[in-house]
């Protein structure tokens, strides 16, 4: 094999590599470290600590935490505190519907459905 061959075969295996990498990473195949998706669950208002999946999340500090509504109900999302980072409070989500909350501390946060009371609950710890 030339020198010439070799360095084209290098060449065209960089360049595979690097339109494979800009591929998978524009598909959802490697979620979004610094976002954490939790599904409001079908029939959630009747599930208690079963309503939000996962019921415990974890995010990175600075991270995200987005709430998409899957049941066929209207819910809201509150943070379970009087003040400061974990006294938050979305709208009604409506199905389908998402909020979005980002967080700047390291912290836990307890949260609830302000529609359907605290029976329908779940954590975040923010790491």
């Amino acid at each position: 094999m030339s020198s010439d061959d070799y360095f084209r075969r290098q060449y065209s295996a960089i360049i595979f590599s690097c339109i494979l990498i800009i591929s998978l990473s524009a598909c959802d195949l490697f979620p979004n470290p610094q976002q954490k998706d939790i599904s409001i669950v079908l029939g959630a208002s009747d599930l208690g600590d079963a309503a939000f999946f996962p019921n415990l999340a974890v995010v990175h500090f600075g991270g995200s935490v987005v709430w998409k509504n899957n049941d066929k109900l209207t819910h809201s999302i509150v943070g379970d505190a009087k003040h400061g980072i974990c006294a938050f409070k979305s709208d009604g989500i409506a199905p389908r519907g998402t909020f979005k909350k980002t967080f700047s501390k390291r912290v836990t946060c307890d949260y609830y459905c302000g529609i359907h009371g605290r029976a329908m609950r779940g954590r975040i710890i923010v790491r």
